[in-house]
């Protein structure tokens, strides 16, 4: 079982305080702690000025462990606190397990994140994974480039996110084309109807910053 974690929060201010810190935070994380985290700016579907931290681990005791270190080190606390006067509002956590995707090594910085989520009617759950895999399975096939599917842990039950990368915004829109152009995509598009909320699909984008 892996685990992908990720953190979310809104800067407010200018990107030229902002966008430093979150690098500089990331930095010092990966060098303080057994973590290994990639740093990402949402460009679509986020408020504006949101930054994400993901990781991956194998358990959520091993992200206890990880995050536990940090909480009792006084240079990381010396640069959260830095921040106040970045974040307006509280961020969010988020706990995700991969159950369709092998993880490799992070997409390099410039990476562009497609994330689709959408929220499963609970008694279909199971239809809605079969379908998560197959789909993701078929986009894998039109693009060249590996989709994960993963499911939420907390929150609202019968989440599921697929999760894309591409080098580069110029390969995300090439993408993107391909998979319009496909018309067998659209048809599976359609033998959704009935495993998820009416509404709960939401697509959003993000680059890799460090």
């Amino acid at each position: 079982m892996m685990l992908m974690f990720a953190r979310l929060v809104t800067l407010t201010g200018s990107p030229r305080k902002s966008m430093p810190w979150a690098m500089g935070i990331t930095e010092y994380v990966n060098s303080h702690s057994p973590l290994s985290v990639t740093c990402w700016a949402g460009s679509f579907g986020y408020p504006i000025g949101t930054v994400a931290w993901t990781a991956m681990v194998e358990s959520e005791a091993a992200l206890a462990a990880g995050t536990g270190a940090l909480l009792a080190d006084p240079g990381y606390l010396d640069l959260v606190e830095s921040a106040q006067d970045l974040i307006s509002s509280p961020g969010h956590d988020v706990l995700r397990e991969a159950i369709y995707g092998e993880p490799g090594d992070p997409p390099p910085i410039g990476a562009v994140a497609t994330v689709t989520t959408a929220t499963a009617i609970v008694d279909r759950m199971g239809d809605a994974l079969g379908w998560a895999v197959e789909i993701a399975q078929h986009v894998e096939g039109v693009v060249g480039s590996s989709v994960g599917v993963l499911t939420d842990v907390f929150g609202t039950m019968g989440g599921i996110a697929w999760i894309g990368s591409q080098p580069d915004v110029a390969a995300a829109d090439a993408a993107r084309a391909k998979l319009n152009a496909d018309g067998d995509y659209l048809k599976r598009i359609a033998g959704s109807k009935d495993l998820f909320i009416n509404g709960s699909g939401h697509i959003s984008q993000a680059t890799r910053i460090a």
